[in-house]
């Protein structure tokens, strides 16, 4: 009787344990965390440069006035940002039949009383997403102000340069 409780008592012990470590039944097995990513390199400023570059428009509404139609909004783009670059050297096109240096997203909305804002979602020069850039706090009286606020904004990042903004990563 002795030797069956004390057989009983170990499986007891032993048997929790098993589950737990992962030895029983097969069914249980610890993950790591996923490996982030690795630290995207920093970015210097871009000097004298011909940049070709995508640009996707989503108008949440209907352009009433004729410069910021689905259509004419990439010429706007391209417009400032030609405009930006000409102190640095830098010139934009769209890219035609070419490899792109960026992808720029414009998102514009009005709420239907002539407030306007945005968003441009920027991408590229080898690293993929750069940044994801907002209006800012006070909407815009129309549409292309508001287009010329968001390409100014990334504009800054090919004339500042850019880092990984993630806290574990450098930030010079």
């Amino acid at each position: 009787m002795k030797n069956s409780l004390r057989h009983l008592s170990a499986a007891l012990v032993l048997v929790p344990s098993l589950i737990l470590s992962g030895c029983a039944m097969g069914t249980y097995q610890a993950h790591s965390p996923a490996r982030p990513a690795p630290c995207t390199t920093p970015v210097s400023p871009i000097r004298s440069t011909a940049l070709a570059i995508v640009v996707n428009t989503n108008l949440t509404y209907n352009a009433q006035d004729p410069v910021a139609t689905r259509e004419n909004a990439p010429a706007l783009i391209i417009a400032r940002l030609n405009a930006d670059g000409q102190s640095d050297g830098n010139t934009f096109s769209l890219a035609n039949g070419t490899q792109e240096n960026f992808t720029m997203t414009f998102t514009v909305n009005n709420d239907g009383q002539d407030h306007f804002t945005g968003s441009v979602y920027l991408a590229g020069w080898g690293q993929g997403f750069i940044a994801n850039l907002g209006s800012g706090q006070y909407p815009f009286n129309n549409g292309p102000d508001a287009i010329d606020a968001l390409a100014d904004q990334a504009y800054s990042y090919i004339h500042l340069g850019w880092h990984d903004s993630r806290p574990t990563c450098p930030q010079n």
